[in-house]
């Protein structure tokens, strides 16, 4: 799954982010899926940084959304993101 991808369809009727935010987003968001860890690329303190840290907070929000829409069953949440990812882009 392309999360980049998944986390601009997920932004799409939103005002625009910066790149640091969709990096921060995507990168909990694989987290959430492959289990991987989490690592910002910004020197701590930077701007880049404080953006990647926001988009990470909004990518548990929305994992923690869909966890709860079914039921915490993990496997469930993560076939919807996948139906996203999936999707054409309106």
């Amino acid at each position: 799954m392309d999360f980049q991808i998944l986390t601009l369809k997920l932004l799409e009727h939103e005002p625009p982010r910066s790149t640091a935010f969709v990096q921060g987003m995507a990168a909990v968001l694989r987290n959430r899926v492959d289990r991987t860890p989490v690592t910002s690329p910004f020197a701590a303190g930077t701007e880049g940084d404080d953006a990647f840290f926001a988009g990470r907070m909004r990518g548990h929000n929305e994992f923690r959304n869909l966890l709860q829409e079914h039921s915490g069953d993990h496997d469930a949440a993560v076939d919807r993101l996948r139906a996203i990812a999936a999707a054409e882009v309106a």
